[in-house]
């Protein structure tokens, strides 16, 4: 074992996809090894609408606040069932693009190690814009486990 290698602080991400959970071994066993905090991440991107288009008597600001409250439940349910309580966890959902959050809080929580899956929810925005995945093995400063 390498002792110069450091792994106090993993992320693994997620957007509750049997897909992303698969993530969730690798990040175990590493955390396991080096006694390592494991963050959980969830990024909800924004609602993005024409501003033509109406929401009638809808305020984004509740439909904003209703997925916040549904994203923290379900990652809540997801950690218990996909984590053993003896790790030392913490959840975050953090609003935005999912890679600029995902690069901030690798900064933000110094970070030592990503483990993402190689796709997972992202739907046309894949095709256009590339996965999530891609993007942060390209512009990640800490080494990245993408699983498939």
């Amino acid at each position: 074992m390498d002792s110069s290698l450091k792994y106090g602080n993993l992320l693994l991400t997620t957007d509750f996809s049997d897909l992303s959970a698969r993530a969730i071994p690798h990040a175990v066993s590493i955390a396991r090894k080096y006694k390592s905090k494991i963050y959980i991440l969830h990024v909800l991107e924004p609602i993005l609408s024409p501003v033509e288009y109406s929401w009638g008597s809808v305020q984004v600001e509740q439909i904003e606040d209703s997925r916040h409250s549904n994203a923290d439940k379900n990652l809540l349910k997801w950690c218990d069932e996909q984590l053993s309580e003896d790790l030392d966890t913490r959840i975050l959902i953090r609003k935005g693009n999912a890679v600029t959050e995902i690069i901030s809080v690798i900064e933000e929580f110094d970070i030592n190690m990503v483990f993402m899956a190689t796709h997972g929810h992202t739907g046309i925005s894949h095709v256009i814009f590339g996965s999530t995945t891609s993007q942060i093995l390209k512009k990640s400063p800490i080494p990245v486990l993408s699983i498939r």
